[in-house]
């Protein structure tokens, strides 16, 4: 974090207490943390050295060496040891470079809200979201929000890399999905996440499966056992995770010999006999190949529920009127939860 100081600033750096943070911690009296120091901690840890610390955030080396031994004072504790290729964090070190992160962050992310409201106003708006998403509802979005002042930029990115892109100020808002047979996302306290609706998972399959044509038969839900012996292909890293959990909750571990996030990448490997996939029902409105079949599956943990996350300090209007537009267009492709 590079805030504007003067030379004296700088070389005294350590005395800098206008603000502070009061920690309790076992084993330590009340201490009083620089929030300076905790991003010169994450500083330290992201470049390796005191001496790239400087010439990035313009501080002299003698008084970063400062503020770290005067904290280590204060904590008693070492937070820096040095190493053959430079220096790095002791775990004490690394606990306080994390808070540090995140302070660098919202500061990084203060500037960016400034800058871009200086020259765009309020009224652009970056969105993240899923493949499935991207290419169903929220297309059709931005084509009626672009008729009025804002200004929408869309950027494809699975769950996990859409809730670190809003912790690090990269978006303003993301389209999420959580699969109820996992843990929920977990994210920082700044965050809202507001459900859209549910997505229920398919069994994607060859037409001229067995699977498949005892679905045709009965039209009852498919049991997910039943597909103990195929082959499978995942997708993403959290798609993954979800097989794994309905699979194992079905009583078999999945023989899984393919990854791709791509959907008809997904769909030509299942053409040519290679596996079978789950996929959300969201993403068969792109389209399914003739000889293939989407067939619901048997498990009360089938489904994702679809969200939409922002930053609960951020109440522009523009961000109110994008939630809004895409939680009604939504209503098409989602159930009720």
């Amino acid at each position: 974090m590079n805030t504007p100081a003067d030379s004296n600033t700088r070389e005294n750096a350590n005395t800098n207490t206008d603000i502070s943070i009061t920690a309790n911690a076992t084993g330590f009296s009340t201490k009083t943390l620089n929030p300076q120091i905790l991003v010169t901690l994450w500083n330290v840890e992201r470049l390796g050295s005191f001496s790239a610390v400087a010439r990035e955030t313009g501080w002299s080396q003698p008084a970063i060496s400062q503020q770290i031994r005067k904290i280590e004072r204060e904590l008693d504790a070492k937070l820096v040891q040095r190493t053959s290729h430079g220096v790095e964090l002791t775990p004490i070190g690394r606990i306080l470079a994390r808070h540090g992160q995140l302070i660098d962050n919202r500061v990084t992310q203060a500037v960016k809200d400034v800058e871009e409201y200086q020259r765009n106003g309020s009224t652009h708006i970056r969105l993240v979201a899923p493949p499935s998403v991207c290419s169903s509802f929220v297309a059709r979005v931005l084509v009626h929000i672009s008729t009025s002042d804002i200004r929408v930029s869309l950027m494809q990115m699975e769950p996990p890399e859409a809730m670190e892109a809003l912790e690090q100020g990269l978006a303003d808002c993301a389209i999420i999905f959580q699969y109820n047979s996992l843990p929920a996302l977990a994210g920082p306290d700044d965050l809202e996440v507001a459900p859209f609706g549910v997505d229920p998972l398919m069994l994607l399959i060859g037409a001229n499966n067995a699977i498949a044509r005892q679905y045709e038969s009965s039209h009852l839900p498919v049991q997910l056992v039943s597909a103990r012996s195929e082959q499978w292909i995942a997708g993403c890293e959290t798609c993954q995770a979800n097989l794994v959990s309905l699979a194992r909750a079905a009583g078999f571990t999945p023989e899984i010999t393919h990854s791709t996030d791509d959907f008809w990448a997904t769909q030509n490997l299942v053409e040519v006999g290679m596996g079978v996939s789950i996929i959300s029902r969201l993403a068969t409105t792109a389209g399914i190949q003739p000889d293939l079949a989407a067939l619901p599956i048997a498990d009360n943990n089938a489904f994702r529920t679809v969200c939409f996350v922002t930053r609960k300090a951020d109440d522009r209007p523009a961000v109110t009127r994008v939630k809004d537009e895409i939680e009604r267009a939504s209503h098409q492709y989602l159930e009720n939860i």
